[in-house]
């Protein structure tokens, strides 16, 4: 009868029953084993019979319990390791980005050439193919030793990105306006590695040479892009005619819904509404930062120390930061060594599927060429 009533049950609800079938099944057999296998009986021989017969009843509902969900908690960890170590190995990266914006800094100044690079959106693309970029010569033991320096420094970023979505490290307009305007050193968006390195090793002047390439280009993307505009119809159309959000009808739209409830909603309906939203407030981004590091922590299995803070998101950011920080930099010695012995190899990387920057890359250099030819020029990067 029991089996008939199981196979009336909905698939999900079927597949429940058989999981507590299972569970029971395996306590009982743990229990049985508990109970009468010998090797257990001078462990047991100085508690009472009651605390023998609770203790196996407990031990088997939780041998249970880590059997079925210690191998998860087990890959976690695993998982976490596998991220660390994946950070570890972007980080180790970063070197080689210092070295090609060095490079674009001269090159942009016509004190060098490169082989293959005709434009400065070039730069861009070889960021995003770093591991490829043939033009680099290997990272030096002394390299290595300098970033290690720096990751053992006060000033660390793991990933200028996470605080900074329209960070690229190849960002030279933006990299040298900002180091020769006057602003405060605390404002810089220069990411925290290019700086230490430009301290140690005297290079900050390169982001003051003139940008000669950067310029020329700059004239002809100008002709080019302002004929391309004269020439362009232009679409004037009320229907299309851009709208405020004010002028949106929609249900997410704050101050427009408080109007609608204030104006026909009863004063209880009100009240629930003014509650429930202002407890439900977006978070700022401070608040997601802190959420994000809490439940990463929380995943963890050491001891993570959390400084005293004036703002306790302040110290569960700085407590997750320096966690990573220790564990990346614990890593990267394995990541250098694994790197080093695919150099001496052979063994390449696999291909980045970038066909967005290669798209605006092909773009940028048909714009210059076409803007060449309007200038008189001739069709080619010879300038």
């Amino acid at each position: 009868m029991e089996n008939d009533n199981k196979e009336n049950l909905p698939a999900h609800l079927r597949q429940e029953v058989d999981e507590a079938e299972k569970e029971a099944i395996a306590r009982m057999e743990i229990e049985y084993e508990l109970r009468n296998n010998l090797m257990y009986k001078k462990f047991f021989s100085t508690y009472p019979p009651e605390d023998i017969e609770e203790f196996v009843k407990a031990y088997a509902r939780r041998k249970v319990t880590w059997i079925n969900w210690g191998k998860y908690y087990y890959e976690h960890n695993e998982d976490h390791q596998l991220r660390f170590y994946n950070l570890a190995q972007s980080c180790l990266w970063q070197i080689q980005q210092k070295k090609l914006f060095n490079l674009q800094c001269q090159w942009r100044s016509e004190k060098i050439k490169i082989p293959g690079v005709v434009c400065t959106m070039d730069f861009r693309y070889w960021e995003y193919n770093i591991k490829h970029c043939t033009f680099l010569p290997q990272i030096t033991q002394w390299e290595f030793d300098l970033y290690m320096d720096y990751f053992q420094s006060d000033e660390v970023e793991i990933d200028p990105t996470e605080g900074d979505f329209d960070f690229e490290w190849q960002d030279y307009v933006r990299f040298a306006e900002e180091h020769n305007s006057s602003k405060d050193e605390e404002d810089l968006v220069l990411p925290l590695w290019y700086q230490f390195y430009d301290n140690r090793m005297g290079t900050a002047s390169l982001m003051g040479l003139t940008d000669v390439r950067g310029e020329m280009e700059s004239k002809y993307l100008k002709l080019y892009y302002d004929h391309i505009n004269k020439t362009m119809p232009e679409e004037r159309s009320d229907a299309l005619a851009a709208r405020s959000s004010d002028d949106y009808l929609s249900a997410y739209n704050p101050a427009l819904v408080e109007k609608f409830v204030r104006e026909f909603e009863d004063k209880q309906v009100l009240r629930y509404y003014l509650s429930y939203e202002k407890s439900h407030k977006p978070m700022e981004f401070a608040d997601e930062l802190a959420e994000m590091s809490f439940k990463e922590l929380r995943e963890i299995s050491d001891v993570v120390p959390v400084k005293a803070n004036a703002d306790w998101r302040e110290a569960l950011i700085d407590a997750w930061e320096e966690y990573r920080r220790i564990q990346v930099l614990k890593l990267l010695p394995l990541v250098y060594d694994d790197y080093l012995q695919k150099q001496n190899l052979g063994i390449s990387y696999e291909a980045e599927n970038n066909v967005e920057i290669e798209s605006e890359l092909n773009e940028w250099k048909s714009a210059i060429i076409k803007g060449r030819e309007m200038d008189g020029a001739a069709p080619d990067f010879n300038f």
